[in-house]
């Protein structure tokens, strides 16, 4: 989504940058250049700093991938003497931390890093106040040639890799696998395609199992990866990557969202969906598989670990807000997991880029700006990305990381590892010329889709209404963002 407003905004965090405004950012002699007009990264700045260095980190990490990242902070912390990491919640949703992200930009009240989704890509760079990593990486001659390639990908502009680190995700096929031998399927098999779903599900009702196998919670970002494993754009400007400027969505006149629309429909007619709407904080779809209400479900492989603890009831429920929930009825639960199903044959297992990403703050001092780099450098360690996935479901950023004696034992030896086994899997297999969607205004895109699917399930409306409803929000969107300089 390469606009002229994005080069002001970079133009901008250059002079910021120089100037050392906003967060005081003093004597700025980094003796690394940055390369093709990027900002300069002040490499060394942490060698003449006195005294430990405070990284505030903003994030909205709950469960165990807290756990993991808190054990992370503390042996980093331990291991030298010269940057002290502090962890600061700002919530439990991505869009609360990007509600104060932006609140906080115009005062520049901002932290060393910030953890934010796998959609804040473009605005970040367009906010005027991140210092993409590939100032850091061109200013010590960093080699990212161990990264995930098409994480890169995804988080590459115009050749700018934009975040520091990342924490990769993506999705599963989550189900009971009594319910399937109950209904004659075979537990070891899950459905590769959509149209299997449905066959299953009219099995595991017939039998009498459950009375609406599929729960479904509407988030609008299942939708996405279904549509991007189909290599469906839903925005134009080649999915918003191309040279040109992003000015649409293209979801009405989209062929296989109107299939997915269509099957959303076919399904909840006809008594084989339990649908969930999407409300921040809410967990009846786990609720519903854990009281064997359902039999399937779609869900991201972020929860691996969290899931697995729960079912063990080594996990306290109001950790995960399932308060009052009575670990008791877990026992004998007996839950498998498989790829995504593909809206057709072609594209089984296939989805997109997901998770997490770090982003450099550029109005901290240099000091600052140079400890919070080496904490990233850290983090994209194999060994801190193997805590990340064993510990907190994040997938490796790094590749070396799955060649670790201990992440090989946890993708063998445990459920939840062979659970992200497949979700990696999954990783590797997209294509890094069409790793998802780039969109400044992504959270409005997502709303968008939200309330049209929400239309279309509780509401009444028609798969093509809800799409054009989608349409009309998200070129509105795009078009206020294309106007404002973020």
């Amino acid at each position: 989504m390469s606009t002229p407003r994005r080069w002001i905004a970079i133009l901008a965090l250059a002079a910021l940058v120089a100037s050392g405004c906003g967060g005081g950012g003093g004597n700025n002699t980094s003796q690394g250049s940055a390369s093709d007009g990027l900002p300069p990264c002040p490499v060394e700045a942490l060698d003449t700093a006195t005294g430990p260095v405070e990284v505030v980190v903003w994030h909205t990490q709950q469960a165990r991938p807290l756990d993991a990242l808190q054990q992370l902070v503390q042996r980093y912390n331990t291991s030298q003497n010269k940057v002290r990491v502090r962890l600061e919640n700002q919530g439990t949703s991505y869009e609360e931390i990007q509600r104060k992200f932006a609140a906080a930009v115009p005062s520049r009240q901002l932290p060393a890093l910030i953890m934010v989704d796998d959609t804040f890509t473009q605005s970040m760079a367009d906010s005027g106040v991140v210092l993409p990593a590939q100032s850091c990486i061109d200013a010590e001659g960093y080699d990212t040639g161990g990264f995930v390639e098409t994480a890169k990908s995804y988080y590459t502009i115009d050749g700018v890799l934009w975040p520091a680190s990342a924490n990769l995700g993506n999705v599963l096929f989550f189900y009971n696998r009594d319910h399937f031998r109950a209904a004659g399927l075979d537990p070891d098999r899950t459905p590769s395609t959509l149209a299997e779903v449905r066959e299953y599900a009219q099995k595991i009702k017939a039998a009498g199992v459950v009375d609406r196998p599929l729960v479904h919670e509407f988030s609008s970002w299942k939708t996405e990866f279904w549509l991007t494993g189909a290599r469906s754009a839903v925005v134009d400007n080649d999915n918003g990557r191309g040279g040109g400027e992003t000015t649409a969505g293209t979801l009405a006149g989209n062929p296989q969202a109107l299939e997915l629309y269509t099957w959303f429909q076919q399904m909840n007619a006809d008594g084989l969906l339990n649908p969930v709407p999407s409300v921040a904080g809410q967990i009846d779809q786990y609720l519903a598989m854990a009281n064997r209400q359902a039999s399937m479900m779609v869900e991201s492989s972020s929860a691996a670990t969290s899931v697995e603890a729960f079912l063990g009831g080594n996990l306290d429920p109001s950790r995960i807000g399932a308060d009052g929930f009575d670990p008791s009825q877990l026992s004998g639960l007996d839950i498998g997991a498989g790829a995504l199903p593909a809206l057709d044959a072609g594209a089984v297992g296939k989805t997109q880029m997901g998770g997490a990403a770090w982003y450099l703050i550029a109005t901290v001092p240099d000091p600052v700006k140079a400890a919070a780099w080496d904490f990233m450098k850290f983090m994209n360690t194999p060994e801190s990305q193997a805590v990340m996935l064993t510990a907190g479901s994040y997938l490796p950023y790094v590749k070396a990381a799955n060649d670790l004696p201990e992440v090989r034992s946890f993708y063998s030896g445990s459920l939840s590892g062979r659970w992200l086994k497949i979700a990696n899997d999954e990783i590797a297999d997209i294509d890094p010329s069409f790793p998802g969607p780039l969109i400044g205004p992504y959270y409005e895109f997502r709303e968008a889709v939200r309330k049209s699917q929400d239309a279309l399930i509780f509401g009444g409306r028609s798969p093509q209404q809800s799409l054009d409803q989608a349409q009309q929000e998200i070129d509105a969107a795009i078009t206020r963002y294309n106007d404002t300089a973020f």
